[in-house]
Formats: C-alpha cells, sequence, structure tokens
C-alpha cells in the first residue's frame, strides 16, 4: 500500500511557517524602530529629584540656611531659612535666590510672598517672579491674637514653588515641593517646614508644570513604570493566539 503525500497538510505546514517567519521579520523590524526611537535626542527632559531636606529653626539674626542646587550640580540657586525671634513670639520662612537670575513666583503688594501653587500651574516666562528675599509663610501674636501671614498658612499639601534659576548661562524653569505646618493654637505661633521634591525642564526658557514631569511615568507622585500599548515581540513571535492576550492588557492601561 503506497502512501501518497496529503497537498493540504503541507500547504499548511507551509502556510504555518510563512506566517511565523513574517512575525519574526515584523518583530525583528519593531525591535530596530525601538532602538533607533531610543538613539534619538530627547527633545526634553523634566529631572524629578525626591528628597526630603527639613528646615531646621534658627535663631533670628543668625540663620542656619539651607542651600538647594536644583540641578543637582553643586551649584546653590536657592536658600532657605526659618528662623523664630523670641523677643516677639515670631517665626517666619523665608527663601532667597543666589544671583539675580534666581527667583520664586511671588505676590503681594507691600511686600514678596511666595505663592502657593496648586499642582499642573504653569510655571515660565510669562509668571511674576521676584529676585529679592522672599517670605513663604510666617506666624505672629498681635494685638488681636495669633495670625499668619502669607499664602501657605492653611496647611496646604501637594503645593509648589515656582522657580527660576541661571544653569550654564540660561534660564530654566522648575518646581519645589514645600511643606509648612502650623500651628496657631500654642502659646507662641508655632511653624516646621521641610522641602519634598523639586524638578527642572532641561531645556531652557521652556515652561514647565508644578509637580508634573514631561510623560506620566516621570511624574513625582509614582515610580517610573512605563505601560505596554502594544504587543511584545514575544507576543508577536507567538502569532496569532497572543492576540486575545494583547487586547486585553492594552484595554487596561487606557483610561
Amino acid at each position: 500500500m503506497s502512501i501518497q503525500p496529503n497537498d493540504s497538510a503541507g500547504k499548511t505546514s507551509a502556510n504555518n511557517f510563512n506566517r511565523q517567519a513574517a512575525l519574526y521579520s515584523l518583530a525583528a523590524a519593531m525591535a530596530g524602530v525601538s532602538l533607533l526611537a531610543l538613539a534619538e535626542p530627547a527633545a526634553g527632559e523634566i529631572v524629578v529629584t525626591k528628597k526630603t531636606i527639613p528646615i531646621p529653626i534658627s535663631p533670628f539674626g543668625t540663620p542656619d540656611l539651607v542651600k538647594l542646587s536644583v540641578a543637582n550640580n553643586g551649584i546653590d540657586d536657592f536658600s532657605f531659612w526659618l528662623y523664630n525671634d523670641k523677643a516677639i513670639s515670631d517665626r517666619g520662612f523665608l527663601v532667597a535666590g543666589a544671583t539675580k537670575g534666581d527667583g520664586v513666583i511671588a505676590g503681594g503688594d507691600f511686600y514678596a510672598k511666595a505663592l502657593a501653587l496648586p499642582r499642573a500651574a504653569k510655571i515660565g516666562p510669562s509668571a511674576d517672579f521676584s529676585n529679592y528675599t522672599v517670605l513663604i509663610e510666617a506666624t505672629e501674636t498681635g494685638n488681636t491674637g495669633r495670625y499668619s501671614r502669607g499664602y501657605w498658612g492653611e496647611n496646604l499639601k501637594d503645593h509648589y514653588l515656582g522657580v527660576r534659576f541661571i544653569l550654564n548661562g540660561e534660564t530654566h524653569y522648575g518646581w519645589i515641593r514645600v511643606t509648612a505646618t502650623i500651628d496657631l493654637q500654642r502659646q507662641a505661633p508655632f511653624m516646621t517646614a521641610k522641602i519634598t521634591a523639586y524638578a527642572y525642564e532641561t531645556v531652557a526658557n521652556k515652561p514647565i508644570k508644578a509637580g508634573t514631569a514631561a510623560m506620566p511615568t516621570a511624574e513625582i507622585s509614582g515610580e517610573n513604570q512605563q505601560k505596554q500599548v502594544g504587543p511584545s515581540l514575544g507576543m508577536l513571535a507567538a502569532g496569532a493566539e497572543s492576540m486575545p492576550l494583547w487586547r486585553r492588557e492594552e484595554s487596561s492601561v487606557r483610561p
């Protein structure tokens, strides 16, 4: 009994082979595109530093300054001072730029007070910056009782200083997340302060949004996690059987 070759089975095997070859080629092509995309220079990047820096309390007149380099390059851009004046039961939290080109977004008629910017507030050339010593917040005891002055007196959370500073001779914009904790119920008003994060835009003169980075994966609110919005190379190589898995993963990352 002779066994004749099954043309249908042969064609099916050949089709499967061609399909797998095509999928591998597509995967390789996508990998090449990915490598090329990574090799291209980035149009801009926001560098975020997560770091808690307590501001120590020092007597009025003898400041214990906390100096901050926004770009972490060893060049100080801003100095912070939390003072305690026992003579008038006053505490004050101040910030000052290192050069005339450094500044903090501020408001106020009589003297400059640093604005408490909410998340996503725009920080750029159109904002009003003060390049002098700026009050962040102060607590005092007066004839009418205890009070605070400034824009941070409500124990705000997740608010930011909008800043500009000079880096390599050019102006860059950034933000500094600050917490000022105030208690007016004490015999003398009480305040503590700390820095919890800061960031800057690496492209000169480019605006930045308070509390955010260029891409959602770089925001300070979470870890750097990249979401896959397409099939992986392994899924492509596995063939059509893997497509339902990709569709499930794709639906899970979309808002």
